[in-house]
């Protein structure tokens, strides 16, 4: 969804919601932490959550805060404790399912994260918290078994060389209807044909424009978020203008989804997570933190497209550069 964020949106807002602002009178230690935490001042933070833990052991959201710092700061296996801890305080609630399954998935345990995924799609929690999890889902559930068995069938016909289904208009067709079976079969033809032409046209690997498309929309064309974002690629209205496209026709969309993501990379210097994290907030808020920015709907987009396209890239296939540099990082 490209430039949707809202400019000053800081970590804070898109990490829990309003629960800052349910927290009760006497959390300052919390309000605190959450304050460094935005400004990047995570060892303070960290000090901070750990003191509000103290204060309020049976408080879940100081343990979320608490473990959601020290993921940040490198320490999995704290991070890991501190979010259990979350999770056997309040079972059912949806944020912290979400960040549970999120370091899961960062520390390889796909089908932990899955699970915990499913229950935070269960749970109460906002349409934003939901649609992450739908997105966190996507990219770390089963791929659709129409792709596995075309791969099986490329590896039969090459006899052991480099699979041809990266270059295979058939393959992002079974890939569209596997992930939206509702594709009639001539659109899902059309997608495939635009998607694998306008990714040689633009020299990308469509695995990766597949993976931002999956998490984007799940290849469904009429796709609308909440935020105004439209179709396969969803593009926003202002960026759907300035490409020339038409956002709900899939051929236009895909052009302008993946020339501007190539924009993107070529403005980042083909730094791939830079490029997603601009693709889903814009260029100037990539900019101006210098890095991904500090909202936690772009930080787990970022991770969600780049995950997916690992798993993508594992099948037997064609290496290219965004695999080489993906790899490194």
């Amino acid at each position: 969804m490209t430039a949707r964020r809202r400019p000053g949106a800081a970590v804070v807002a898109g990490l829990c919601g309003a629960i800052l602002l349910a927290a009760p009178a006497d959390a300052a230690a919390l309000r605190d932490g959450a304050a460094k935490f935005a400004q990047g001042r995570l060892g303070d933070a960290e000090a901070l959550f750990t003191l509000a833990t103290s204060q309020r052991p049976t408080d879940p959201y100081a343990w979320l805060w608490l473990g959601v710092v020290q993921f940040h700061r490198g320490d999995v296996l704290r991070a890991h404790r501190s979010l259990a801890r979350a999770v056997d305080l309040a079972p059912h609630e949806a944020t912290i399912l979400l960040w549970q399954g999120h370091l899961l998935a960062r520390s390889g345990r796909a089908e932990e994260a899955a699970s915990a995924f499913r229950q935070a799609l269960s749970a109460r929690g906002s349409p934003e918290v939901r649609q992450m999890a739908e997105q966190a889902l996507r990219a770390v559930g089963p791929l659709p078994a129409p792709l596995e068995a075309q791969v099986a069938q490329t590896r039969a016909l090459t006899r052991g060389r480099a699979a041809a289904w990266v270059l295979s208009v058939r393959s992002y067709e079974l890939i569209a209807r596997s992930y939206n079976p509702r594709l009639a079969a001539r659109e899902a033809d059309l997608i495939a044909h635009a998607l694998l032409g306008y990714s040689r046209q633009f020299n990308l690997d469509p695995r990766l424009v597949v993976a931002l498309v999956v998490i984007e929309s799940g290849f469904r064309p009429t796709a609308r978020s909440r935020a105004g974002a439209m179709g396969l690629g969803q593009l926003m209205p202002e960026t759907a203008r300035a490409l020339g496209v038409n956002p709900w026709d899939p051929v236009q969309n895909l052009y302008g989804t993946i020339r501007y993501l190539r924009g993107a990379l070529d403005h980042f210097r083909w730094d791939a997570h830079l490029a997603l994290a601009a693709y889903n907030a814009g260029r100037g808020a990539v900019e101006r933190y210098e890095g991904i920015p500090p909202y936690a709907e772009t930080q787990w987009y970022v991770a969600n497209v780049t995950a997916l396209y690992r798993r993508l890239l594992a099948i037997p296939g064609e290496m290219g550069e965004l695999r080489r540099r993906l790899g490194e990082n």
